[in-house]
C-alpha cells in the first residue's frame, strides 16, 4: 500500500502533456540526479517534478526501470498512443484509460484503487470516507495517521471533483480544473458531502469500453472468450466498479458493441454472458484513435 507519493500535488490539467514532451526529449528526465534540468525543461517546481514521475507511472503513460544512467521512464503502448494521436488529452476516451490504469494501482495509489473497487457507500463525507480507507489499511496491517488519509483524500477528490461552483468555460487558471472532471465520476453534494455519479452510456466510447473489458479480463481470455456480464458489473477492476456503470448501462453499451459485431451476447436460463469477437484489444485502441483524429 502506498499513500502521499505524489507529495500531495494531484494530477493537473496539462500534466500528461509536459511529462509526454519531457520524457520524449529524455528519458532519464526524471533521474534524481537530473531534478535542476527537469525543473529548468519542464518549468515547475522540485516536488511538482517528483509529483510528474509519480503520476506518470500510475496513470500508465510510462514505465519506470533503474539502470547505471539513473531513472529510466519508458513509454507504454497508451503512452505512444497518446504522444501521437491525443497529446493534449482532450478525448474522454484518453481520460478513460488513465482512470482505469489509476484505479487498477492497488500498490501506487491505494485510495483511488479502495474508492472505485472496495468502497460500497454512494454517498460519503471526507469524515466518513477517511474512517472507512483507515480500517481497510488496518485490515491490510498497515497503519496510518488520520491526517496523512485526509490530505490522500483532499488529492484523490482533486482528481474528479472540486468542491467550488465554477463554469469550466470560463476559468483562466486550468490547475483548478481538476484533470478527470469531465467523467463526472464523482459529485459535490454540498454540505460536505460527495457522491459516485452513475455514468450514461452516451459516456462511453464503445470501443474504450470494449478494450478496457479486454484489458481487465486478459488473462481470463487465454482459455476462454466468454465473460459473464455480473463479473463485469461487480468483480475488482472491472469496468463495473471503475466506471460507475448500473447494470442497465453496462448491458446498454454491450448490445451497442453487439451490433457493432465486435461481440455476441448470450442469455443461457437467465445467465447472461458476452462472446468475445474482437480479441486485439491493440487494434481496438489503433481503430479508436484513428477515428478520431479524422
Amino acid at each position: 500500500m502506498q499513500i502521499n507519493k505524489h507529495g500531495s500535488f494531484y494530477i493537473r490539467n496539462g500534466w500528461p502533456t509536459k511529462i509526454i514532451d519531457a520524457v520524449g526529449m529524455d528519458q532519464y528526465i526524471f533521474s534524481p540526479n537530473n531534478e535542476l534540468l527537469a525543473v529548468d525543461s519542464i518549468g515547475v517546481g522540485r516536488v511538482m517534478i517528483k509529483a510528474m514521475r509519480y503520476w506518470a507511472t500510475v496513470l500508465g503513460i510510462t514505465f519506470e526501470t533503474k539502470n547505471q544512467q539513473g531513472v529510466c521512464h519508458t513509454f507504454t503502448d497508451l503512452g505512444h498512443q497518446i504522444m501521437a494521436q491525443d497529446v493534449y488529452c482532450q478525448d474522454k476516451g484518453t481520460l478513460w484509460l488513465l482512470h482505469r490504469n489509476l484505479a487498477h494501482s492497488q500498490e501506487n495509489a491505494t485510495m483511488w484503487y479502495w474508492a472505485y473497487n472496495q468502497l460500497n457507500a454512494k454517498t460519503f463525507s471526507k469524515e466518513e470516507f477517511v474512517s472507512a480507507f483507515y480500517l481497510y489499511a488496518q485490515r491490510q496491517g498497515e497503519e496510518y495517521n488520520k491526517r496523512a488519509l485526509e490530505k490522500e483524500f483532499d488529492c484523490f477528490k482533486n482528481t474528479y471533483v472540486s468542491d467550488k461552483a465554477f463554469d469550466i468555460d470560463k476559468v483562466i487558471d486550468e490547475d483548478t480544473i481538476p484533470f478527470f472532471a469531465p467523467l463526472k465520476l464523482i459529485e459535490y453534494s454540498g454540505a460536505g458531502r460527495f457522491k459516485k455519479h452513475q455514468t450514461r452510456a452516451s459516456d462511453i466510447p464503445t470501443s474504450i469500453l470494449l478494450y478496457c473489458i479486454l484489458a481487465d479480463n486478459e488473462d481470463h481470455l487465454l482459455n476462454s472468450f466468454e465473460i459473464d456480464i455480473d463479473a463485469l458489473l461487480e468483480g475488482d477492476c472491472q469496468v463495473g466498479k471503475y466506471m460507475n456503470l448500473s447494470y442497465a448501462t453496462l448491458l446498454e453499451l454491450l448490445q451497442k458493441l453487439e451490433n457493432e459485431k465486435k461481440l455476441k451476447l448470450i442469455n443461457n436460463f437467465g445467465s447472461r454472458y458476452i462472446h468475445i469477437t474482437a480479441y486485439d484489444r491493440q487494434k481496438v485502441l489503433n481503430d479508436y484513435y484513428t477515428e478520431i483524429v479524422r
